[in-house]
């Protein structure tokens, strides 16, 4: 197996994935393919700053694009939540496993300064 499905930060972000593709499939035609394509392109790009940042020297670059593209993913789950695409208790969960998967990335953002 790859040297990045190790890291808990990758499993959680991968797991993360998972459930928003299940959420995005219960979204209306015509949000599944904005907004729905817009959350799966940022968390598979997410994934992607994840693996990079495992095998690169100098992880911080990849580092910030991940936090940034997981500021971008809070806010889409924001809007999903406040146009009624998902409900309090799906938005409730997803938040908490964002707010996870940012407090590890925080800490290794904090160990590569």
């Amino acid at each position: 197996m790859a040297r990045y499905s190790h890291l808990p930060i990758f499993q959680r972000s991968y797991d993360l994935f998972k459930l928003l593709h299940h959420y995005i499939a219960t979204f209306p035609r015509s949000e599944k393919y904005s907004l729905g394509q817009k959350i799966k392109d940022a968390d598979i790009n997410f994934l992607n700053q994840i693996i990079r940042a495992n095998n690169a020297r100098n992880k911080r670059p990849y580092l910030e694009e991940a936090n940034q593209l997981l500021e971008i993913l809070r806010i889409y789950l924001r809007l999903c939540y406040d146009l009624k695409l998902i409900g309090l208790r799906r938005y409730e969960i997803t938040s908490e496993k964002i707010d996870e998967i940012g407090r590890m990335l925080g800490g290794w953002l904090k160990d590569n300064v």
